[in-house]
């Protein structure tokens, strides 16, 4: 959802980018999802969240929160600062977003 990076280079966009992978959280690690991963693009200076794009288990239901806070124009901080439970997929969205290099 939203922009990729290829997009983000030929709109010359300056944006950070990350990836995360299910398998390095406790909940991805318990249900052995080897492929899966998250991967984000945000506004190198404004922090704006750009692109989100999940592959793998409930990806569907996992991208919600990033559909929602582009929605309303919330920066990566809306992913970043609330608490996730432990252990649970949602925290592979939230620790994409936190590593981001800002």
């Amino acid at each position: 959802m939203g922009l990729t990076e290829e997009m983000a280079i030929r709109l010359d966009i300056e944006y950070v980018s990350s990836t995360y992978n299910y398998i390095d959280t406790a909940y991805g690690s318990s249900i052995e999802d080897r492929d899966g991963f998250v991967k984000v693009l945000a506004h190198r200076e404004t922090r704006e969240i750009l692109g989100c794009h999940i592959i793998g288990t409930d990806a569907a239901i996992l991208i919600q929160e990033a559909a929602n806070a582009m929605r309303l124009g919330l920066p990566t901080d809306a992913i970043t600062q609330p608490i996730y439970v432990h252990p649970a997929l949602p925290e592979v969205v939230q620790r994409a977003f936190a590593q981001l290099p800002f």
